[in-house]
């Protein structure tokens, strides 16, 4: 099974998250803070980053807080 890892792209205006889906899955964005949540496969993240990088309108793609390790719930409860 491949391993998902959530991006999120900042971007200048909503009309790039068009382009922006042809290249990952978009699972969430946010018109007004200009934000969207986007999934891609964990072989794929650094060339993806890459390609959402060189996109016109797009400010920063940083990798989600939420798949590190750090974060991560403990389910074990005794």
């Amino acid at each position: 099974m491949l391993k998902r890892i959530s991006l999120i792209v900042y971007f200048k205006t909503p009309k790039v998250l068009r382009r922006v889906r042809k290249i990952c899955n978009v699972s969430y964005y946010h018109k007004k803070r200009r934000y969207a949540v986007v999934y891609t496969d964990e072989n794929k993240m650094n060339d993806v980053m890459n390609r959402l990088k060189q996109l016109r309108h797009v400010r920063n793609v940083e990798q989600s807080h939420v798949n590190m390790e750090r974060y991560e719930i403990n389910m074990d409860v005794k």
